[in-house]
C-alpha cells in the first residue's frame, strides 16, 4: 500500500531507490505497522521482530545467500532467509568487507 509522504511523517526511511531495506527512526514492536517513506512514498510494513532505533528492516522477502543494499550498495550476505518486515542485523547478515 503506498500514498502521498505529504502531512505523514515516517517511522523508517529508504536511502536509495535500490535498498533492500529501510533504517528505522524509531523504536518499533513487533507486530507495529510502520509507515516507511521510499521516495515521494509512504509504504506499510508491518513489522515481525522488535527493532531498536537505527536498525535495519526487510523491505521484501530475501533468500539466504542474497546480497542486501543500503545506500545503494552492497552492504553484506543473508546467512537465512529473511520475510518482509523482519530485523536485518549481523544475526542474519554478514559483511563483504572483511572477506
Amino acid at each position: 500500500m503506498t500514498g502521498s509522504a505529504h502531512n505523514e511523517r515516517p517511522d523508517a526511511l529508504v536511502l536509495h531507490k535500490d535498498d533492500d531495506i529501510a533504517v528505522v527512526l524509531r523504536d518499533v514492536a513487533a507486530g507495529e505497522r510502520i509507515r516507511t517513506l521510499n521516495g515521494a512514498d509512504i509504504c506499510l510494513v508491518d513489522i515481525r521482530t522488535a527493532l531498536p532505533t537505527g536498525h535495519k528492516v526487510a523491505m521484501h522477502d530475501m533468500t539466504a545467500g542474497h546480497r542486501v543494499r543500503k545506500y545503494g550498495e552492497i552492504i553484506g550476505e543473508l546467512t537465512a532467509p529473511v520475510v518482509k518486515g523482519e530485523h536485518v542485523h549481523v544475526h542474519n547478515l554478514v559483511s563483504l568487507r572483511a572477506r
